[in-house]
């Protein structure tokens, strides 16, 4: 079924049911007296972001400038995000474990959150592809620029650059998992929507999944 198959996941609302960034904020805001207004723009940053209305990279940045996350926050989160992978992956969680050397991940991310929690799942940091954080003084002051994932059309230059062999199929929620399919760099895109409806995605999409279970069905037709 999966034969000659590269399948690359997005993260946030993907594998898991949250954008991390969100997920950070309310942590870390919690007692932050303008609280309120701070989630509010992230969240609004994110979904600008996500709908490829305004340029990733300096989303990214501005979100982490809001935030001032410390390094206790990454454990903190990780913690949380390991409660809250999608439904339909946990419940394939042995499944996905038995062709796990035909997954990556690749996200607009954060690497040092993401490893722990899909490394339960045999997916080996080799084939994670992510942003990582650069900190001075324990707090995190942006991420490494040099890597290709913090750039414009991040995702397209860090799969490329692996040159994959096989039917290359990218899935996610957003514009930069469509972009890739888009420009080239995978063979197929399939829009998850188990967690969040994102109506501009949806619209690009030719397939669509709303579970784990759909999206086999999906691959088994490439």
């Amino acid at each position: 079924m999966f034969e000659n198959k590269i399948i690359i996941f997005d993260f946030d609302s993907t594998f898991i049911k949250v954008e991390t960034i969100d997920e950070l904020a309310k942590i870390i805001l919690k007692n932050d007296k303008d609280k309120t207004d701070k989630l509010k723009l992230i969240e609004k940053i994110t979904n600008l972001a996500m709908n490829g209305e305004i340029n990733f990279s300096s989303a990214l940045q501005k979100r982490i400038e809001i935030l001032s996350i410390k390094r206790d926050d990454i454990k903190k989160i990780i913690n949380v995000l390991s409660t809250l992978i999608s439904d339909s992956i946990k419940r394939n969680k042995n499944f996905i474990k038995s062709f796990s050397n035909q997954i990556w991940i690749v996200s607009g991310g954060f690497k040092e959150i993401i490893v722990p929690i899909v490394s339960d799942y045999g997916i080996e940091e080799e084939r994670i592809l992510a942003n990582e954080f650069v900190y001075h003084n324990n707090t995190v002051i942006g991420c490494e620029e040099s890597k290709l994932l913090f750039q414009n059309k991040g995702k397209i230059k860090a799969i490329e650059r692996q040159n994959l062999e096989g039917i290359k199929i990218i899935i996610g929620d957003g514009y930069t998992d469509y972009e890739v399919f888009q420009n080239g760099a995978a063979h197929h895109f399939v829009y998850y929507c188990e967690n969040i409806n994102r109506s501009k995605i949806s619209h690009l999409a030719k397939y669509k999944a709303n579970s784990f279970e759909e999206l086999i069905d999906i691959i088994k037709i490439f």
